[in-house]
């Protein structure tokens, strides 16, 4: 099962497809201090991945898949990376 929901922290493990897009969305939805560990996810379906930008839940495990960890944990944590190369290129 991709999704390990408890009242305020979840664990996305694997593959997170479009079938758990719902679910998730009412989990962030319902939880009060939602808290996601995506320590054992290794891929994330877009719209998984567009309900966690919209509720902007707590990150409490990276992810050890590279492309996850190094491309969308940023998003998910508020940062998209430019502010590190800002400066480093003539305008």
């Amino acid at each position: 099962m991709p999704l390990e929901l408890h009242d305020d922290s979840a664990t996305l493990i694997g593959v997170v497809t479009v079938d758990e897009v719902e679910q998730l969305t009412g989990w962030l939805r319902a939880a009060q201090k939602p808290k996601v560990s995506l320590r054992r996810c290794n891929h994330l379906h877009t719209g998984a991945l567009q309900a966690l930008l919209l509720f902007r839940p707590k990150i409490s495990s990276a992810p050890k898949d590279t492309f996850l960890a190094s491309q969308v944990l940023p998003l998910l944590n508020g940062s998209s990376g430019l502010a590190s190369r800002q400066g480093s290129e003539p305008p």
